[in-house]
């Protein structure tokens, strides 16, 4: 496993349907870029997970940043439909953490479309 896999809250799997079993439909589109500093491409940037599609982390892309990234299971849970930008939850430190640096300053345009039952 890397160390970027994480269980779907209250579960030890990756099976979404059993993870969310309220969610019908799922469509979530990330920016994992939205200033152009960190990709050169645009296929690099947006990412875009269906239901089927979906994974549990989003990992941020300055080649910097130690222990940050998105994680996706909040915005599946807890809200709707709905635009939101974040800010990256890393640092610019040492890889296992052990000093912190300044603050990730990446941040992350999500458009989350769900439909529940």
């Amino acid at each position: 496993m890397s160390e970027n896999y994480r269980p779907f809250f209250g579960t030890l799997t990756n099976d979404v349907d059993k993870a969310f079993p309220d969610v019908k439909s799922l469509d979530i589109t990330i920016d994992r870029d939205p200033y152009g500093w960190y990709c050169s491409k645009e296929e690099q940037k947006i990412i875009h997970f269906t239901k089927s599609s979906l994974q549990r982390f989003v990992n941020c892309p300055n080649p910097s940043c130690q222990q940050g990234g998105l994680d996706l299971q909040p915005f599946i849970s807890y809200r709707d439909n709905d635009e939101f930008t974040l800010s990256c939850n890393g640092h610019e430190g040492s890889p296992k953490g052990r000093r912190r640096g300044d603050p990730c300053d990446n941040t992350f345009k999500i458009t989350l479309r769900i439909e529940r039952e």
